[in-house]
């Protein structure tokens, strides 16, 4: 952390003298596009100190009102470097229409040339040199300041490129490039705006993901895995997973896997500081299906009786619905009677919203069932089969 907060200052302090010889040299020789370039190296210096108050921020450890840590304060100095740039290639791109309608044509001269020169080694050096460190302590802020200062050199070779075509006779060259310079300043702050808001949005890694699940299917004990998110940057992420076991096993088992899987995950993914384990006790899939007093299957959960099916032993049995005929709170009474029975899906054809609600709170799974279906050994081995 100490390197990436020293690559800041050192950029900081490189773009200060870069933004004062670039803006002084376009000035003296009028060149809308050198001085598009100083006010680049400018806004390297507000993004520099920007990242630098990031990663000082989110080195915090953990505490009770951030009980994740602090790790998005970096993601919020890269939003604020994405947005700062944005802004600054607009008002380059205003400044260059005005330079081109106006007929403005900069001077040609030597020391501009080399300052512009001077400009893309200094800016290669600390691109190289920040992506190292960025690399190194795993700050993907720093990797995005390096990979600015490196667009940084295009820049620049671009001022010199223009005030050569102005010196070959195309006057228009310095808006035109200014112009150029202020697209590659656009899709930088963009690119960096994103990468901040997937961040800040908790976006899913979804090469994380599937190291996660590829974890988990080797913990002895883990029945299913239901969902798996991750949140947090390159360097400091938080993954939260959700597993069922068997209803059998006791607290102090449950407990070993909890630690075995939050083991496994750091040591295998990098930048994982936090496992959250949530365990879920697995229901047996029992099988509700409304019949009529014949035994046929009618889609209707207000239906006189229930086929009650074990869908792991076949095991079979018909359950009265004492509450088909209610007037008041049917749904409710209804998924009561049915979580008696330890059901855990209903098939059916329709069902009310509030029934429906009623259902799910008892951790009911309601399956609507399709209109071709209508035996109900069909729909018994539907379910077997899924």
């Amino acid at each position: 952390m100490d390197e990436a907060l020293k690559a800041g200052k050192i950029s900081a302090v490189a773009n200060v003298i870069l933004t004062v010889l670039k803006i002084a040299a376009g000035v003296l020789v009028n060149s809308t596009a050198l001085i598009a370039d100083g006010i680049h190296s400018f806004v390297d210096v507000l993004g520099s100190l920007l990242v630098w108050l990031g990663i000082r921020i989110a080195s915090k450890p953990a505490d009770p009102s951030h009980p994740y840590g602090h790790f998005k304060a970096e993601s919020l100095a890269e939003m604020s470097v994405g947005l700062i740039i944005i802004l600054s290639s607009l008002l380059i791109l205003h400044d260059a229409t005005l330079s081109l309608i106006n007929g403005s044509v900069p001077a040609f001269e030597m020391y501009a040339i080399l300052v512009a020169l001077f400009s893309a080694l200094v800016n290669e050096i600390l691109a190289r040199y920040k992506i190292r460190i960025g690399l190194d302590t795993r700050s993907s802020s720093l990797i995005a300041e390096g990979k600015h200062s490196r667009v940084d050199v295009l820049s620049s070779l671009s001022v010199v490129a223009g005030l050569i075509l102005v010196y070959l006779g195309y006057w228009w060259a310095d808006a035109v490039v200014a112009m150029a310079i202020s697209v590659f300043i656009f899709q930088i702050g963009a690119g960096i705006l994103k990468n901040s808001l997937d961040v800040l949005m908790d976006r899913v890694d979804e090469e994380v993901i599937v190291k996660v699940m590829s974890v988990m299917d080797k913990i002895e004990g883990v029945e299913s895995v239901e969902f798996v998110a991750t949140r947090g940057t390159w360097k400091s992420k938080v993954v939260e997973v959700h597993f069922t076991v068997n209803p059998g096993m006791d607290a102090e088992t449950i407990d070993a896997i909890e630690r075995e899987i939050a083991d496994e995950i750091k040591g295998r993914i990098p930048g994982v500081v936090d496992v959250v384990a949530v365990v879920k006790v697995s229901r047996p899939r029992v099988l509700a299906i409304p019949v009529d007093e014949d035994g046929n299957f009618t889609g209707e959960l207000d239906s006189p009786q229930f086929m009650i099916v074990s869908l792991e032993s076949g095991e079979k049995k018909i359950v009265k619905n004492e509450h088909h005929k209610a007037e008041k709170r049917k749904g409710y009474l209804i998924s009561e009677c049915l979580e008696k029975h330890g059901v855990s899906i209903v098939a059916v054809r329709k069902v009310g919203e509030g029934a429906k609600a009623h259902l799910r709170s008892r951790g009911i799974v309601v399956k609507l069932i399709d209109s071709n279906l209508k035996d109900v050994e069909d729909i018994i081995k539907s379910f077997q089969r899924s």
